[in-house]
């Protein structure tokens, strides 16, 4: 009985000691001007950094066509980084665009050519 009444004062000790609550005069410090603006913060979705967007409307999956797409663009010239644009969901292509990163002598139809001959016709550049 007594190791009973020791080992509950010992949980109470515990659960006591690792509360959670503010003393007050922490909580008074941290008191709010009613009357002050307030600022919201939003975290706009990261833009990524593009010389050129695509669209290819045949595009639709991210399991096939998406890498079929890169690999294709990757290899024009001037080509640096191919990167998909944002997807609502991970499983399906609902934005069918591409951003590419440039770093030499690029053309747009040539490349735009090749993604036809990869089986992905209709592609145009994003204005």
């Amino acid at each position: 009985m007594k190791l009973n009444f020791l080992v509950g004062l010992l949980l109470l000790s515990v659960v006591v000691g690792c509360s959670s609550s503010t003393p007050t005069s922490m909580v008074e410090d941290a008191a709010v001007d009613a009357d002050a603006p307030v600022t919201e913060v939003v975290e706009a979705a990261a833009e990524p950094t593009y010389d050129v967007a695509l669209t290819v409307p045949t595009m639709n999956c991210p399991f096939a066509c998406w890498p079929k797409v890169k690999e294709t663009l990757e290899h024009q010239p001037g080509v640096e980084t191919v990167t998909l644009a944002k997807q609502a969901d991970e499983n399906a292509i609902d934005n069918p665009t591409v951003y590419l990163s440039l770093s030499g002598e690029f053309s747009a139809d040539e490349s735009i050519a090749a993604l036809g001959e990869a089986g992905f016709s209709g592609a145009t550049v994003n204005q």
